[in-house]
């Protein structure tokens, strides 16, 4: 269940037409109980993944509470940035089986440039913290379905991979060694990264150029490699891989 808007700009942002463009249509928290249960009952999916909550979370509550009492039996995901209040984050407690954050950048440089934001390390350290207070590490059903906890996923940038290094080790240090990371490779040029325009320089002649260049490729093996290895020397074990015949579902 994607919500229309974010309350970051990331310049990558693969989902930027919903994103940034807020496609979509209104629903009222009562109309939105009624899709969770579509979803369960004819879709017959395992879970709700709402997609970018953060900005419209008291009306996200009243969604799953709604639902509730209309007969949804599914967990509940709550897949974010990480840029989240604790305010809002508290409104969660209880209502949240699953919480799948983001953690996208360390510095604060690469959170002005690329996020758009100033202090988005800080916020994401203490959203995380409170999310695995509140469901802890991640467990499944005999099955192989996740059933509750904190599903933490960090996306390798080009030329970032010391950022994925630092954000692993606080992770392993400061939440637990346990967590359940998901390192990702599928980063690509999307949104803003790539797109050329024309600025005038100094002597007065116009210019042409890429945006945001340095990130304009995909990431290397070496890149993922040194993030996967940052992680498993600060004792991070519980890796989501891909498996051919299908290790877990989410």
């Amino acid at each position: 269940v994607f919500f229309s808007g974010c309350n970051l700009r990331c310049v990558f942002c693969q989902n930027h037409d919903i994103a940034h463009q807020r496609n979509g249509f209104d629903l009222t928290p009562e109309q939105l109980a009624e899709w969770y249960l579509k979803l369960q009952d004819v879709g017959k999916v395992h879970n709700i993944n709402l997609i970018t909550p953060e900005h419209v979370v008291p009306q996200v509550a009243l969604s799953i509470l709604a639902a509730r009492d209309m007969g949804l039996k599914l967990p509940i995901i709550y897949n974010t940035s990480a840029f989240d209040s604790l305010a809002s984050l508290e409104l969660m407690d209880g209502l949240v089986d699953i919480y799948l954050p983001d953690f996208k950048v360390w510095s604060t440089s690469s959170s002005k440039r690329l996020l758009k934001a100033d202090d988005y390390a800080a916020a994401a350290r203490e959203s995380v913290k409170e999310m695995h207070r509140q469901v802890g590490d991640l467990c499944f059903t005999s099955d192989g379905i996740a059933k509750k906890g904190v599903l933490l996923r960090h996306l390798v940038m080009p030329g970032k991979e010391d950022e994925g290094r630092e954000i692993m080790r606080w992770l392993a240090e400061n939440v637990s060694k346990d967590l359940y990371v998901h390192i990702m490779e599928q980063y690509h040029p999307d949104a803003h990264v790539g797109k050329k325009r024309r600025r005038r320089a100094v002597d007065g002649e116009e210019k042409e150029e890429v945006r945001y260049a340095d990130i304009n490729r995909a990431v290397t093996d070496q890149e993922l490699g040194s993030v996967r290895q940052a992680a498993e020397e600060a004792g991070l074990w519980r890796f989501c891989d891909v498996s051919e015949h299908g290790g877990f579902h989410l």
